[in-house]
């Protein structure tokens, strides 16, 4: 599971992706100090995102535990 916010700052959108609770509202509440504004919330399960890369569109893992599995490593 991993939550993505994204917060309208300084004229720009910025994307807050956690896997930690925690970790997210601290981030959130960091841009919200800062005259941010969340303009969406999200919780996904078990989903792979893409980026691109030398304009190149790959899939990369999002979780620590699916880059293991994806990697042929499953314990540790």
């Amino acid at each position: 599971m991993f939550l993505v916010s994204y917060v309208w700052l300084h004229n720009q959108v910025h994307a807050v992706i956690s896997e930690s609770v925690k970790t997210h509202d601290q981030a959130l509440s960091k841009l919200k100090r800062q005259g941010g504004a969340i303009i969406k919330d999200e919780c996904k399960n078990n989903v792979l995102g893409s980026v691109i890369v030398n304009g190149k569109k790959s899939v990369w893992p999002l979780t620590k535990s699916e880059g293991r599995v994806m990697g042929g490593k499953q314990d540790g």
